[in-house]
């Protein structure tokens, strides 16, 4: 028996929600040719991060009661974003890391945030470069800094060279501080470099159903022989007391418009 594929509570606000034309201006009609495909070819590729996901891997977000990353973005702006990527070819779907510049009250905002659905939001040094050049645009421009944190840590596969990335970023971050403010709002399971990297801005705001800290429960149990929960290790209750986090809200929708 075949598993009946799983359908998307939410809608992926960016999609269009009717068949797009590639035609000429002004032409006469005819029958598309070769210069039409080649325009829904490209359309196609740049839609291509909004959708490498899939539906299944958008479905188990939403079960987390959590956001994809298109969705957070869509509650802070009603502005369409301009969107910083570059594709490298038809073998591309889009990579855990969104990098956008978004219009919040009329201001222009640098932001970043973790696509969970894809490698669980993980860095390499592909993402830090990309990261550490939002940043420095950033500085650059005299615009506030955002990042919507969702991120598992350094991408395992890449080996020790994934590292480089978080190098680059947090050189870049840090070079930064003090020049534009940036709020970091932490929504997940947060582990590693995904966590100790935005505790580098200026404020943090964390969710009451989300975890951030250097290694999880389960490696505290493995090496310490100790039980602790996510919320005892990492939570806003230990971080709102340490300092770490500077406000505590009751969800991501909160933490979205605390911003």
């Amino acid at each position: 028996m075949t598993a009946s594929p799983i359908k998307p509570s939410l809608k992926n606000p960016f999609d269009s929600s009717k068949e797009l034309e590639f035609t000429v201006p002004g032409q006469a009609s005819y029958e598309p040719g070769l210069y039409e495909e080649k325009l829904k070819e490209g359309f196609a590729l740049m839609q291509r991060p909004f959708t490498a996901a899939g539906d299944v891997n958008r479905q188990k977000q939403h079960l987390k009661n959590r956001m994809t990353v298109w969705e957070r973005i869509s509650v802070l702006t009603d502005v369409p974003p301009t969107i910083l990527f570059q594709n490298w070819g038809e073998n591309l779907d889009g990579a855990s890391l969104v990098t956008a510049i978004v219009s919040i009250d009329g201001r222009d905002v640098a932001l970043y945030g973790h696509d969970f659905t894809i490698r669980a939001g993980s860095m390499d040094a592909t993402n830090g470069k990309k990261l550490a050049r939002l940043f420095e645009l950033a500085g650059k421009r005299k615009i506030p800094l955002v990042g919507l944190n969702d991120s598992a840590g350094a991408y395992v596969p890449a080996g020790v060279g994934g590292l480089d990335g978080y190098a680059e970023a947090f050189t870049a971050l840090r070079k930064i501080n003090g020049v534009v403010p940036s709020i970091m709002c932490m929504f997940g399971f947060n582990a590693g470099g995904g966590s100790y990297l935005p505790r580098q801005g200026s404020f943090m705001i964390q969710p009451k159903d989300s975890f951030f800290g250097l290694t999880g429960p389960g490696v505290v149990k493995s090496v310490l022989g100790e039980d602790v929960t996510p919320d005892e290790l990492g939570g806003p209750a230990v971080h709102s007391q340490s300092g770490v986090a500077d406000f505590v809200v009751d969800d991501e929708v909160a933490a979205l418009l605390k911003v």
